[in-house]
Protein backbone atom coordinates (compact mmCIF):
# COMPACT_ATOMS: atom_id res chain seq x y z
CA UNK A 1 0.00 0.00 0.00
CA UNK A 2 2.94 2.28 0.81
CA UNK A 3 4.41 1.59 -2.26
CA UNK A 4 1.53 2.16 -4.07
CA UNK A 5 0.57 5.63 -2.46
CA UNK A 6 4.48 6.66 -3.62
CA UNK A 7 3.69 5.70 -7.10
CA UNK A 8 0.75 7.79 -7.33
CA UNK A 9 2.27 10.94 -5.99
CA UNK A 10 5.71 10.10 -8.28
CA UNK A 11 2.68 9.82 -11.24
CA UNK A 12 0.63 13.17 -10.15
CA UNK A 13 4.05 15.53 -9.89
CA UNK A 14 5.43 14.11 -13.14
CA UNK A 15 2.12 14.86 -14.79
CA UNK A 16 1.29 18.48 -13.18
CA UNK A 17 5.02 19.40 -14.19
CA UNK A 18 4.03 17.75 -17.27
CA UNK A 19 1.13 19.79 -17.53
CA UNK A 20 2.76 23.78 -16.09
CA UNK A 21 5.05 23.46 -18.86
CA UNK A 22 2.59 22.63 -21.55
CA UNK A 23 0.07 25.42 -20.60
CA UNK A 24 2.59 28.03 -21.81
CA UNK A 25 3.01 28.12 -25.47
CA UNK A 26 5.82 27.66 -26.60
CA UNK A 27 8.15 30.64 -27.50
CA UNK A 28 5.98 33.00 -25.32
CA UNK A 29 8.94 34.09 -23.19
CA UNK A 30 11.62 32.44 -24.15
CA UNK A 31 12.99 34.10 -27.59
CA UNK A 32 15.90 32.30 -29.49
CA UNK A 33 16.65 32.49 -33.11
CA UNK A 34 14.88 29.70 -34.75
CA UNK A 35 17.43 29.38 -37.22
CA UNK A 36 20.92 29.05 -35.06
CA UNK A 37 24.07 30.16 -34.34
CA UNK A 38 27.41 29.46 -35.65
CA UNK A 39 29.87 27.54 -32.93
CA UNK A 40 32.10 30.04 -32.47
CA UNK A 41 30.41 33.22 -32.01
CA UNK A 42 28.78 34.76 -29.40
CA UNK A 43 24.49 33.34 -28.53
CA UNK A 44 22.35 34.64 -26.46
CA UNK A 45 18.25 34.02 -25.41
CA UNK A 46 16.13 36.50 -24.26
CA UNK A 47 13.74 35.51 -21.52
CA UNK A 48 10.47 37.87 -20.69
CA UNK A 49 9.23 35.75 -17.67
CA UNK A 50 11.22 36.53 -14.61
CA UNK A 51 13.44 33.91 -13.99
CA UNK A 52 17.31 33.26 -13.10
CA UNK A 53 18.49 30.47 -14.30
CA UNK A 54 18.23 28.86 -17.71
CA UNK A 55 18.94 25.40 -19.06
CA UNK A 56 19.56 23.62 -22.45
CA UNK A 57 18.38 20.37 -23.72
CA UNK A 58 19.19 18.53 -26.95
CA UNK A 59 16.11 17.84 -28.92
CA UNK A 60 17.07 14.08 -30.17
CA UNK A 61 16.90 12.96 -26.68
CA UNK A 62 15.93 15.48 -24.80
CA UNK A 63 19.06 15.72 -22.17
CA UNK A 64 20.66 18.67 -20.74
CA UNK A 65 23.81 20.06 -22.32
CA UNK A 66 24.57 23.13 -20.42
CA UNK A 67 22.80 25.86 -17.84
CA UNK A 68 23.67 29.25 -17.41
CA UNK A 69 22.34 32.57 -15.02
CA UNK A 70 20.30 34.75 -16.66
CA UNK A 71 21.31 38.71 -16.28
CA UNK A 72 18.56 41.50 -15.73
CA UNK A 73 16.03 42.77 -16.12
CA UNK A 74 16.50 45.27 -18.68
CA UNK A 75 13.66 47.36 -19.43
CA UNK A 76 13.44 47.39 -23.15
CA UNK A 77 12.01 50.60 -24.02
CA UNK A 78 10.66 49.90 -27.74
CA UNK A 79 8.89 46.98 -27.03
CA UNK A 80 7.85 47.49 -23.15
CA UNK A 81 9.11 43.79 -22.13
CA UNK A 82 11.44 43.35 -19.08
CA UNK A 83 14.51 41.15 -20.55
CA UNK A 84 16.61 39.09 -18.99
CA UNK A 85 19.72 37.67 -20.83
CA UNK A 86 21.37 34.56 -20.77
CA UNK A 87 24.60 33.83 -22.65
CA UNK A 88 25.46 30.41 -23.91
CA UNK A 89 28.14 31.20 -25.91
CA UNK A 90 30.35 28.59 -24.79
CA UNK A 91 27.84 25.23 -25.79
CA UNK A 92 29.94 25.03 -28.68
CA UNK A 93 29.12 21.27 -29.85
CA UNK A 94 27.26 20.80 -32.82
CA UNK A 95 23.11 19.89 -32.28
CA UNK A 96 19.86 20.67 -32.18
CA UNK A 97 18.62 22.37 -28.91
CA UNK A 98 15.87 24.25 -26.80
CA UNK A 99 16.07 26.06 -24.10
CA UNK A 100 14.01 26.11 -20.49
CA UNK A 101 13.42 27.60 -17.71
CA UNK A 102 11.22 27.35 -14.66
CA UNK A 103 7.64 29.35 -15.29
CA UNK A 104 8.30 30.09 -18.86
CA UNK A 105 8.21 27.31 -20.30
CA UNK A 106 10.33 26.49 -23.43
CA UNK A 107 11.92 27.94 -26.70
CA UNK A 108 11.54 26.97 -30.48
CA UNK A 109 14.08 24.63 -31.26
CA UNK A 110 17.20 25.76 -32.73
CA UNK A 111 20.73 24.38 -34.03
CA UNK A 112 24.42 25.23 -33.16
CA UNK A 113 26.85 24.59 -36.48
CA UNK A 114 29.20 26.06 -38.93
CA UNK A 115 26.77 25.85 -42.03
CA UNK A 116 23.33 27.29 -40.81
CA UNK A 117 22.96 29.95 -43.19
CA UNK A 118 23.15 27.77 -46.08
CA UNK A 119 19.46 26.92 -46.67
CA UNK A 120 18.34 30.57 -45.74
CA UNK A 121 20.69 32.10 -48.04
CA UNK A 122 19.00 29.78 -50.70
CA UNK A 123 15.53 30.61 -50.02
CA UNK A 124 16.27 34.35 -49.63
CA UNK A 125 17.90 34.36 -53.38
CA UNK A 126 15.39 32.40 -54.69
CA UNK A 127 12.81 34.93 -53.99
CA UNK A 128 13.99 36.68 -56.56
CA UNK A 129 13.62 34.13 -58.94
CA UNK A 130 10.04 33.90 -57.92
CA UNK A 131 9.22 37.66 -57.89
CA UNK A 132 10.01 37.44 -61.96
CA UNK A 133 7.47 39.62 -63.82
CA UNK A 134 6.73 38.56 -67.99
CA UNK A 135 7.58 35.02 -67.73
CA UNK A 136 6.63 31.85 -66.76
CA UNK A 137 7.62 30.79 -63.40
CA UNK A 138 8.43 27.49 -62.75
CA UNK A 139 8.91 25.91 -58.68
CA UNK A 140 8.50 21.85 -57.81
CA UNK A 141 6.61 23.08 -54.49
CA UNK A 142 3.94 24.91 -56.66
CA UNK A 143 4.91 28.38 -56.03
CA UNK A 144 4.63 29.03 -60.12
CA UNK A 145 2.72 31.21 -62.35
CA UNK A 146 2.24 31.21 -66.60
CA UNK A 147 3.95 34.52 -68.05
CA UNK A 148 2.59 37.66 -67.26
CA UNK A 149 2.65 41.20 -68.08
CA UNK A 150 3.90 40.44 -71.82
CA UNK A 151 1.92 43.24 -73.74
CA UNK A 152 3.89 46.39 -74.39
CA UNK A 153 2.91 48.84 -71.93
CA UNK A 154 1.13 52.55 -73.01
CA UNK A 155 2.76 56.10 -72.41
CA UNK A 156 0.81 57.26 -69.39
CA UNK A 157 -1.82 59.78 -71.13
CA UNK A 158 -0.48 62.69 -68.77
CA UNK A 159 2.85 62.86 -70.52
CA UNK A 160 3.42 64.68 -73.85
CA UNK A 161 4.92 61.30 -75.60
CA UNK A 162 2.23 59.28 -76.77
CA UNK A 163 3.01 55.41 -77.87
CA UNK A 164 3.55 51.87 -76.29
CA UNK A 165 6.82 50.19 -75.43
CA UNK A 166 8.10 46.83 -74.76
CA UNK A 167 8.86 46.44 -70.82
CA UNK A 168 8.52 43.40 -69.76
CA UNK A 169 10.68 41.61 -67.52
CA UNK A 170 12.41 42.60 -64.39
CA UNK A 171 11.02 41.79 -60.74
CA UNK A 172 7.51 42.60 -59.14
CA UNK A 173 8.43 44.88 -56.72
CA UNK A 174 6.73 43.70 -53.92
CA UNK A 175 3.05 42.22 -53.20
CA UNK A 176 2.41 44.38 -56.14
CA UNK A 177 2.53 43.59 -60.02
CA UNK A 178 4.52 46.94 -60.07
CA UNK A 179 8.12 47.77 -61.10
CA UNK A 180 9.53 50.72 -59.91
CA UNK A 181 13.49 51.65 -61.02
CA UNK A 182 13.93 53.69 -58.47
CA UNK A 183 13.56 50.68 -56.04
CA UNK A 184 15.29 48.40 -58.51
CA UNK A 185 18.15 50.40 -58.42
CA UNK A 186 18.85 49.92 -54.38
CA UNK A 187 17.85 46.48 -54.82
CA UNK A 188 20.00 44.98 -57.77
CA UNK A 189 22.72 46.88 -56.74
CA UNK A 190 22.81 45.65 -53.38
CA UNK A 191 23.11 42.28 -55.13
CA UNK A 192 25.87 42.88 -56.88
CA UNK A 193 27.58 44.35 -54.19
CA UNK A 194 27.38 41.47 -52.33
CA UNK A 195 29.01 39.56 -55.46
CA UNK A 196 31.40 41.61 -55.67
CA UNK A 197 33.05 42.14 -52.34
CA UNK A 198 31.99 38.24 -51.78
CA UNK A 199 32.53 36.52 -54.63
CA UNK A 200 34.60 33.48 -53.30
CA UNK A 201 31.02 32.37 -51.49
CA UNK A 202 28.62 33.23 -54.30
CA UNK A 203 30.52 32.11 -57.51
CA UNK A 204 29.46 28.72 -57.03
CA UNK A 205 26.34 29.41 -55.27
CA UNK A 206 23.39 27.35 -57.04
CA UNK A 207 19.44 28.40 -55.95
CA UNK A 208 18.00 26.59 -58.69
CA UNK A 209 16.78 28.88 -61.35
CA UNK A 210 15.64 27.91 -64.68
CA UNK A 211 18.82 29.74 -66.97
CA UNK A 212 21.11 27.89 -69.54
CA UNK A 213 24.47 29.76 -69.22
CA UNK A 214 26.11 27.89 -66.78
CA UNK A 215 29.21 29.98 -66.90
CA UNK A 216 27.76 32.57 -65.08
CA UNK A 217 26.76 32.59 -60.97
CA UNK A 218 22.92 32.28 -60.45
CA UNK A 219 23.10 35.82 -58.58
CA UNK A 220 24.00 36.84 -61.95
CA UNK A 221 21.72 35.33 -63.88
CA UNK A 222 19.05 36.47 -61.38
CA UNK A 223 20.18 40.43 -61.22
CA UNK A 224 20.95 40.36 -65.61
CA UNK A 225 17.23 39.53 -65.75
CA UNK A 226 16.21 42.95 -63.93
CA UNK A 227 18.69 44.83 -65.11
CA UNK A 228 17.45 44.13 -68.63
CA UNK A 229 14.40 45.36 -67.09
CA UNK A 230 15.37 48.45 -66.26
CA UNK A 231 17.72 49.01 -69.64
CA UNK A 232 13.90 49.15 -71.31
CA UNK A 233 13.11 51.79 -69.25
CA UNK A 234 15.55 54.39 -70.41
CA UNK A 235 14.64 56.71 -73.21
CA UNK A 236 17.15 57.59 -76.42
CA UNK A 237 18.33 60.54 -74.75
CA UNK A 238 19.08 59.18 -71.53
CA UNK A 239 16.30 60.18 -69.16
CA UNK A 240 14.65 56.62 -67.65
CA UNK A 241 10.85 56.34 -66.63
CA UNK A 242 10.09 56.28 -62.95
CA UNK A 243 7.83 53.39 -63.21
CA UNK A 244 5.33 50.88 -65.09
CA UNK A 245 2.31 49.90 -63.11
CA UNK A 246 -1.73 49.22 -63.85
CA UNK A 247 -3.68 52.58 -62.71
CA UNK A 248 -4.85 50.98 -59.30
CA UNK A 249 -3.41 48.49 -57.30
CA UNK A 250 -4.65 45.03 -58.58
CA UNK A 251 -7.28 42.72 -56.23
CA UNK A 252 -5.29 40.67 -53.45
CA UNK A 253 -6.01 37.43 -55.15
CA UNK A 254 -5.82 37.78 -58.74
CA UNK A 255 -2.94 35.71 -59.83
CA UNK A 256 0.10 37.85 -61.73
CA UNK A 257 -1.43 36.03 -65.48
CA UNK A 258 -4.59 37.42 -64.47
CA UNK A 259 -3.75 40.90 -64.04
CA UNK A 260 -4.35 42.30 -67.46
CA UNK A 261 -5.70 45.29 -66.95
CA UNK A 262 -3.86 47.93 -68.59
CA UNK A 263 -0.21 48.82 -67.64
CA UNK A 264 1.10 52.96 -67.87
CA UNK A 265 4.81 54.03 -68.05
CA UNK A 266 5.04 57.04 -66.03
CA UNK A 267 7.17 59.94 -67.05
CA UNK A 268 11.01 60.34 -66.40
CA UNK A 269 12.69 61.19 -63.55
CA UNK A 270 16.25 62.42 -62.42
CA UNK A 271 16.56 60.07 -59.50
CA UNK A 272 15.21 57.34 -62.24
CA UNK A 273 17.72 58.13 -64.13
CA UNK A 274 20.45 58.36 -61.20
CA UNK A 275 19.55 54.78 -60.14
CA UNK A 276 20.10 53.12 -63.63
CA UNK A 277 23.38 55.19 -64.16
CA UNK A 278 25.19 53.83 -61.04
CA UNK A 279 23.59 50.22 -61.56
CA UNK A 280 24.81 49.66 -64.70
CA UNK A 281 28.19 51.26 -64.01
CA UNK A 282 28.28 47.98 -61.18
CA UNK A 283 27.32 46.34 -63.92
CA UNK A 284 29.81 47.07 -66.21
CA UNK A 285 32.49 45.95 -63.85
CA UNK A 286 30.74 42.22 -62.88
CA UNK A 287 29.81 41.04 -65.97
CA UNK A 288 32.41 42.22 -68.73
CA UNK A 289 34.03 38.68 -67.40
CA UNK A 290 31.05 36.85 -68.90
CA UNK A 291 29.09 38.79 -71.18
CA UNK A 292 30.91 41.03 -72.58
CA UNK A 293 28.37 42.48 -75.16
CA UNK A 294 26.11 43.01 -72.28
CA UNK A 295 28.55 44.82 -70.52
CA UNK A 296 28.76 47.36 -73.17
CA UNK A 297 25.69 47.51 -72.83
CA UNK A 298 25.41 48.94 -70.15
CA UNK A 299 28.49 51.17 -70.16
CA UNK A 300 26.73 52.98 -73.40
CA UNK A 301 23.53 52.84 -70.72
CA UNK A 302 25.29 54.63 -67.86
CA UNK A 303 26.87 56.90 -69.80
CA UNK A 304 24.43 58.38 -71.32
CA UNK A 305 22.12 58.43 -68.34
CA UNK A 306 24.86 60.77 -66.85
CA UNK A 307 24.79 62.99 -70.15
CA UNK A 308 21.04 63.80 -69.26
CA UNK A 309 21.98 64.57 -65.59
CA UNK A 310 24.65 67.32 -66.40
CA UNK A 311 22.60 68.30 -68.83
CA UNK A 312 19.89 68.32 -67.27
CA UNK A 313 20.99 70.13 -63.17
CA UNK A 314 17.55 70.35 -61.79
CA UNK A 315 15.30 67.63 -60.18
CA UNK A 316 13.08 66.55 -62.96
CA UNK A 317 9.81 66.60 -61.55
CA UNK A 318 10.55 69.64 -59.25
CA UNK A 319 9.92 68.01 -55.79
CA UNK A 320 10.09 64.55 -57.10
CA UNK A 321 7.30 62.04 -58.76
CA UNK A 322 3.63 62.01 -57.89
CA UNK A 323 1.17 60.07 -59.07
CA UNK A 324 -1.11 61.76 -61.64
CA UNK A 325 -5.00 61.78 -61.23
CA UNK A 326 -6.40 58.21 -61.83
CA UNK A 327 -3.18 56.71 -60.26
CA UNK A 328 -2.83 55.30 -56.99
CA UNK A 329 -0.21 52.69 -57.14
CA UNK A 330 3.62 53.20 -55.38
CA UNK A 331 5.19 56.73 -55.88
CA UNK A 332 8.65 56.42 -54.49
CA UNK A 333 8.79 59.71 -54.06
CA UNK A 334 12.13 61.73 -53.43
CA UNK A 335 12.38 65.56 -53.62
CA UNK A 336 16.31 65.49 -53.23
CA UNK A 337 17.82 63.93 -55.96
CA UNK A 338 21.45 64.80 -54.98
CA UNK A 339 22.36 61.51 -54.15
CA UNK A 340 21.72 59.55 -56.94
CA UNK A 341 23.56 62.14 -58.95
CA UNK A 342 26.42 61.64 -56.74
CA UNK A 343 26.12 57.21 -56.59
CA UNK A 344 25.96 57.62 -60.08
CA UNK A 345 29.07 59.88 -60.78
CA UNK A 346 30.99 57.27 -57.71
CA UNK A 347 29.84 54.29 -59.45
CA UNK A 348 30.79 55.70 -63.20
CA UNK A 349 34.26 57.12 -61.28
CA UNK A 350 35.02 53.51 -60.46
CA UNK A 351 34.25 51.74 -63.60
CA UNK A 352 35.97 54.44 -65.84
CA UNK A 353 37.92 56.45 -64.07
CA UNK A 354 37.18 59.43 -65.83
CA UNK A 355 38.49 62.70 -64.74
CA UNK A 356 34.95 64.50 -65.19
CA UNK A 357 33.11 61.96 -62.53
CA UNK A 358 36.35 62.09 -60.63
CA UNK A 359 35.90 65.70 -60.13
CA UNK A 360 32.35 65.82 -59.49
CA UNK A 361 32.91 63.36 -56.51
CA UNK A 362 35.53 65.20 -54.68
CA UNK A 363 33.41 68.83 -55.57
CA UNK A 364 30.24 67.16 -54.07
CA UNK A 365 30.94 64.99 -51.08
CA UNK A 366 30.91 67.63 -48.28
CA UNK A 367 27.31 68.24 -48.79
CA UNK A 368 26.60 65.12 -46.38
CA UNK A 369 27.78 65.82 -42.84
CA UNK A 370 28.81 63.18 -41.10
CA UNK A 371 29.06 61.44 -44.24
CA UNK A 372 27.86 58.09 -42.82
CA UNK A 373 25.46 58.35 -40.33
CA UNK A 374 22.37 56.60 -41.24
CA UNK A 375 21.87 53.00 -43.28
CA UNK A 376 21.25 53.39 -47.16
CA UNK A 377 17.54 53.48 -48.10
CA UNK A 378 15.97 53.61 -51.55
CA UNK A 379 15.40 57.56 -50.69
CA UNK A 380 19.14 57.90 -49.56
CA UNK A 381 22.17 56.32 -51.33
CA UNK A 382 25.00 58.38 -51.26
CA UNK A 383 25.54 55.61 -48.48
CA UNK A 384 26.31 53.12 -51.28
CA UNK A 385 28.40 55.38 -52.85
CA UNK A 386 30.76 55.90 -49.71
CA UNK A 387 31.20 51.91 -49.38
CA UNK A 388 31.60 51.80 -53.12
CA UNK A 389 34.45 53.85 -52.63
CA UNK A 390 35.75 52.25 -49.97
CA UNK A 391 36.52 48.98 -51.34
CA UNK A 392 37.44 49.84 -54.80
CA UNK A 393 40.92 48.80 -55.83
CA UNK A 394 41.61 51.73 -57.95
CA UNK A 395 44.90 53.64 -57.13
CA UNK A 396 43.61 56.84 -58.12
CA UNK A 397 41.32 57.38 -55.28
CA UNK A 398 41.42 60.41 -53.02
CA UNK A 399 43.14 59.64 -49.73
CA UNK A 400 41.62 63.03 -48.23
CA UNK A 401 38.17 61.76 -48.83
CA UNK A 402 38.96 58.49 -47.69
CA UNK A 403 40.29 59.26 -44.87
CA UNK A 404 37.14 60.94 -43.84
CA UNK A 405 34.88 58.12 -44.68
CA UNK A 406 36.58 56.47 -41.99
CA UNK A 407 36.08 58.55 -39.33
CA UNK A 408 33.17 58.78 -39.67
CA UNK A 409 31.81 55.47 -40.24
CA UNK A 410 34.04 54.61 -37.14
CA UNK A 411 31.56 57.08 -34.89
CA UNK A 412 28.78 56.00 -36.48
CA UNK A 413 29.63 52.04 -36.45
CA UNK A 414 30.60 52.58 -32.41
CA UNK A 415 27.20 54.15 -31.69
CA UNK A 416 25.60 51.12 -33.22
CA UNK A 417 27.60 49.10 -30.89
CA UNK A 418 26.00 51.29 -27.92
CA UNK A 419 22.39 50.45 -29.07
CA UNK A 420 22.42 46.94 -29.20
CA UNK A 421 24.16 46.77 -25.92
CA UNK A 422 21.83 49.11 -24.52
CA UNK A 423 18.49 47.41 -26.10
CA UNK A 424 16.42 44.59 -24.01
CA UNK A 425 16.71 42.16 -27.73
CA UNK A 426 20.43 43.36 -28.36
CA UNK A 427 18.67 44.93 -31.34
CA UNK A 428 20.13 47.65 -33.36
CA UNK A 429 16.58 50.12 -33.73
CA UNK A 430 16.03 53.07 -32.00
CA UNK A 431 12.69 53.82 -31.60
CA UNK A 432 12.14 56.66 -34.69
CA UNK A 433 13.51 53.41 -36.89
CA UNK A 434 10.29 51.65 -36.78
CA UNK A 435 8.96 52.83 -39.77
CA UNK A 436 7.39 51.50 -42.99
CA UNK A 437 10.04 48.48 -43.70
CA UNK A 438 11.87 48.72 -40.43
CA UNK A 439 13.49 45.38 -40.58
CA UNK A 440 14.95 46.18 -43.71
CA UNK A 441 16.24 49.55 -41.66
CA UNK A 442 17.62 47.26 -39.41
CA UNK A 443 19.71 44.95 -42.25
CA UNK A 444 21.09 47.70 -43.82
CA UNK A 445 22.49 49.50 -40.35
CA UNK A 446 23.84 45.57 -40.37
CA UNK A 447 25.86 46.13 -43.60
CA UNK A 448 27.23 49.71 -42.21
CA UNK A 449 29.13 47.05 -39.52
CA UNK A 450 29.85 44.59 -41.78
CA UNK A 451 31.75 47.30 -43.90
CA UNK A 452 33.46 48.67 -40.86
CA UNK A 453 34.53 44.70 -39.82
CA UNK A 454 36.25 44.43 -43.15
CA UNK A 455 37.69 48.19 -43.91
CA UNK A 456 38.33 49.91 -40.68
CA UNK A 457 40.91 47.15 -39.67
CA UNK A 458 40.78 47.66 -35.36
CA UNK A 459 40.33 45.93 -33.10
CA UNK A 460 36.45 45.76 -33.18
CA UNK A 461 36.13 43.55 -35.93
CA UNK A 462 34.27 40.90 -34.37
CA UNK A 463 32.35 43.29 -32.35
CA UNK A 464 31.26 44.79 -35.63
CA UNK A 465 30.26 41.44 -37.43
CA UNK A 466 28.52 39.88 -34.06
CA UNK A 467 26.85 43.19 -33.73
CA UNK A 468 25.37 42.61 -37.25
CA UNK A 469 24.49 38.69 -36.50
CA UNK A 470 22.61 40.23 -33.93
CA UNK A 471 20.60 41.77 -36.48
CA UNK A 472 20.04 38.01 -38.07
CA UNK A 473 18.96 36.49 -34.74
CA UNK A 474 16.20 39.07 -34.11
CA UNK A 475 14.49 38.67 -37.50
CA UNK A 476 14.76 34.89 -37.24
CA UNK A 477 12.62 34.83 -33.90
CA UNK A 478 14.73 36.50 -30.77
CA UNK A 479 11.97 39.22 -30.51
CA UNK A 480 8.86 40.09 -28.71
CA UNK A 481 6.82 37.95 -30.77
CA UNK A 482 9.24 34.72 -30.96
CA UNK A 483 8.44 34.69 -34.88
CA UNK A 484 11.12 34.90 -37.81
CA UNK A 485 10.10 37.65 -40.30
CA UNK A 486 10.85 35.50 -43.40
CA UNK A 487 8.63 33.09 -44.55
CA UNK A 488 9.28 29.36 -44.77
CA UNK A 489 12.29 29.80 -42.07
CA UNK A 490 12.19 29.11 -38.74
CA UNK A 491 9.35 26.96 -36.81
CA UNK A 492 7.23 29.96 -36.32
CA UNK A 493 7.46 32.41 -39.41
CA UNK A 494 5.06 34.99 -40.91
CA UNK A 495 2.22 32.96 -42.69
CA UNK A 496 -0.06 35.95 -44.13
CA UNK A 497 2.34 38.18 -45.95
CA UNK A 498 0.69 40.87 -47.82
CA UNK A 499 1.68 39.38 -51.21
CA UNK A 500 -0.82 38.80 -53.96
CA UNK A 501 1.03 35.37 -55.46
CA UNK A 502 0.63 33.71 -52.06
CA UNK A 503 -2.69 35.42 -51.67
CA UNK A 504 -3.70 33.79 -54.67
CA UNK A 505 -2.05 30.65 -55.57
CA UNK A 506 -4.34 28.49 -53.43
CA UNK A 507 -1.40 27.06 -51.17
CA UNK A 508 -1.61 27.38 -47.84
CA UNK A 509 2.18 27.53 -47.23
CA UNK A 510 2.96 31.39 -48.40
CA UNK A 511 5.80 32.22 -50.79
CA UNK A 512 9.21 31.07 -49.35
CA UNK A 513 12.04 33.13 -48.48
CA UNK A 514 10.62 36.52 -48.16
CA UNK A 515 11.20 39.46 -45.52
CA UNK A 516 8.27 40.83 -43.93
CA UNK A 517 8.43 44.77 -43.41
CA UNK A 518 8.01 44.55 -39.97
CA UNK A 519 6.64 46.83 -37.10
CA UNK A 520 5.93 49.85 -38.25
CA UNK A 521 4.92 52.60 -35.44
CA UNK A 522 2.90 54.58 -37.65
CA UNK A 523 0.17 52.45 -38.52
CA UNK A 524 0.03 53.39 -41.92
CA UNK A 525 -2.80 50.30 -42.55
CA UNK A 526 -6.32 49.92 -41.20
CA UNK A 527 -5.06 46.51 -39.53
CA UNK A 528 -2.38 48.49 -37.34
CA UNK A 529 -4.91 51.07 -36.90
CA UNK A 530 -6.75 48.83 -34.26
CA UNK A 531 -3.55 47.89 -32.28
CA UNK A 532 -3.92 50.31 -28.90
CA UNK A 533 -2.67 53.79 -29.29
CA UNK A 534 -0.10 52.86 -26.56
CA UNK A 535 1.23 49.74 -28.33
CA UNK A 536 4.66 50.27 -28.16
CA UNK A 537 7.03 50.84 -31.24
CA UNK A 538 8.30 47.21 -31.64
CA UNK A 539 5.11 45.42 -31.70
CA UNK A 540 3.35 47.73 -34.01
CA UNK A 541 3.18 44.61 -36.25
CA UNK A 542 0.30 41.90 -37.59
CA UNK A 543 0.87 38.89 -39.34
CA UNK A 544 -2.41 39.81 -41.51
CA UNK A 545 -2.78 39.77 -45.50
CA UNK A 546 -4.10 42.77 -44.54
CA UNK A 547 -1.41 44.81 -42.77
CA UNK A 548 0.55 46.34 -46.19
CA UNK A 549 2.28 48.60 -43.86
CA UNK A 550 4.06 45.87 -41.45
CA UNK A 551 3.89 42.58 -43.79
CA UNK A 552 4.54 43.00 -46.79
CA UNK A 553 7.48 42.38 -48.77
CA UNK A 554 9.43 44.00 -51.20
CA UNK A 555 12.98 43.44 -53.35
CA UNK A 556 14.26 45.73 -51.92
CA UNK A 557 13.83 44.60 -48.33
CA UNK A 558 15.32 40.74 -49.38
CA UNK A 559 18.61 42.47 -50.84
CA UNK A 560 20.11 43.49 -47.70
CA UNK A 561 19.01 39.94 -46.55
CA UNK A 562 21.08 38.27 -48.82
CA UNK A 563 23.75 40.37 -48.25
CA UNK A 564 23.76 39.93 -44.73
CA UNK A 565 23.47 36.26 -44.80
CA UNK A 566 26.54 35.84 -47.21
CA UNK A 567 28.78 37.95 -45.32
CA UNK A 568 27.82 35.60 -42.34
CA UNK A 569 27.61 32.45 -43.86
Amino acid sequence: MKEFILVTIFLFLVSNLSYTSEKIETGLYIKVDQVGYHINEEKYVIVTAPSKNFVIKRVSDNKQIFSGLLKGPISDYDSGDKCYIGDFSKLMEPGEYYIETDGAGISYKFKIGDNILRDVLHKTLYSFYLQRCGTEVKDDNGFSHSACHFKPALLHPSLLEKGEINVTGGWHDAGDYGKYVVNSGISTATLLYAYERYTSKLKDFKFNIHETNKSMPDILKEAKWNIEWMLKMQRQDGAVYHKVTTERFPEMHKKPEDDIAQQYIYEITTTATGNLAAVAAIAVRIYKDFDSEFADKCLNAAEKAWRFLYYHPGQIPKGGFKNPAGTNTGQYSDGFDGDERFWAATELFLTTGKDSYREYILKNYNYWQPLISAPAYWWEVYVLAMFSYLYSERKDKDLEFIQKIKEDLTKHVDSLLERIENNGYKYILEEKDYIWGSNSIALNYAINLLVASEILNNDKTEKYRQGARETLHYLFGRNPFSKSYITGIGTNYVRNIHHRPTVSDNIEEPYPGLLAGGPNMKKNDPVLKQLSFDTPAAKCYVDDTGSYASNEVAINWNAPLVYVITSLM
